[in-house]
Formats: structure tokens, sequence, C-alpha cells
């Protein structure tokens, strides 16, 4: 956690130590991301950095959350009303966050493959975290596209939403594990993957089973 007299530093310089402690933790594993090199940029010693949040620990962890913060940011209301523009607008809105913070993108990314032992239960506790406000978030923005949907009387409103976030989620992370080794090629395909989205989603609203005659 970081120490107050660190809060209390002028916005500016306090974004120049997290800029340069995020841009390391991206680019290396916490064991091999230098203390050094972070103080070396942002133009303090290693014993300021310490006195700030006492530990290389502490303040790893200070930056991967600031980066989650941003990429988690409260997205603008949707001024669409049809199903797939709602979802994808959404979608790109999301793209558009991570296309804005890379550096917070790549440091998220090399979060999630992180292997050093003592960061990991923290680790696992502070990405879980995030990722039940992201799917809150994504839940929220699928019941309204649902609503927007005109859907048979017999249909479980909850369900369908339920099933349709799991369906998006599912063929996301087949994106991100296709390109975890290189995360801003993810962003790339942004028109491929919505482009599945779409013909998935028409499998399971429309359905490809035909119907028995009578």
């Amino acid at each position: 956690m970081a120490r107050e007299v660190f809060k209390k530093l002028a916005e500016d310089k306090k974004n120049t130590i997290i800029k340069s402690g995020i841009c390391e933790f991206s680019k290396k594993s916490y064991s091999e991301a230098s203390t050094d090199i972070i103080t070396r940029n942002c133009g303090i010693s290693k014993g300021i950095l310490f006195y700030y949040f006492g530990s290389k620990k502490e303040f790893y962890f200070y930056c991967l959350e600031k980066a989650l913060e941003r990429l988690i940011t409260e997205l603008p209301e949707l001024e669409v009303n049809d199903f797939y523009g709602i979802i994808f607008s959404f979608i790109e809105e999301k793209f558009n966050l991570c296309r804005e913070f890379p550096e917070e993108m790549r440091i998220v990314n090399m979060a999630a493959r992180e292997t050093n032992s003592q960061i990991s239960e923290r680790r696992n506790e502070v990405l879980a975290k995030y990722m039940i406000k992201g799917k809150e978030k994504s839940a929220k923005v699928m019941g309204k596209a649902v609503a927007a949907l005109n859907l048979k009387e017999e249909a479980n409103t909850e369900k369908v939403t339920a099933a349709l976030t799991l369906y998006i989620g599912a063929i996301i992370n087949k994106y991100l594990e296709i390109y975890k080794e290189m995360p801003g090629q993810f962003f790339k395909q942004s028109e491929e993957i919505k482009a599945e989205i779409r013909a998935c989603m028409d499998f399971m609203l429309y359905g490809v089973v035909k119907e028995e005659s009578e």
C-alpha cells in the first residue's frame, strides 16, 4: 500500500513514478523487473521508492491495480438500442481503452502469466477482484442487449443473458489465448472477433437445427 507521503506528491510526480513502474513491469516478469531502471527513468533514488512503497512487491501491486483501474473505468452510456449495436459498441469501447493504455494492458497480461510464488496468491486476489467488476459490467450490457430482442414468451431472459455472456466470453478468451504472447495483436483483430461473435450469436438466437415436420 502506498504511504501517505506518496499520496501527497504532486499529480505529475506521482504519474511519472507510476508510469515508470508500469512500463518496466509490462515488459518483464516480476523477478526480472529492475527497480534500478524504474527509479532511473522517473528520476528518484531506490531508497525514495522504498520510502514511498516499502518494497518492490508493494510497488508492483500498486502499479497493477492502477493499470486495472484504467482498463475497467466506467464507460459512457451506450447510445444504441439494437442487440448487436449494444454489444459491439461495448466491445469497441473496451478495445479503445486497451489501445489508449497499451502498457497497462501489457502489465495485466504479464501478471496473468506470472509464475513467481512470492506474489501468486495476492496476484490471483487482485485479478479476481477486477474480473468480478468486469463481469458485472458485461452482464449489465448484455441485459440491455437482450431486452432489445423480441424473445419468445417462454424464453427465460435471465438464462438467455447468462448463456450469451458465456458464449461471447468464450470467443474472446479463445483469441486472448491465441495472442497471449503478443497481446497488442489481439486488438488489431477486432473486426474478425466481432464477425465471429455475430456468427455464433446468430447460431444461438436463430438455431441451426431444422424443425421436424408434423
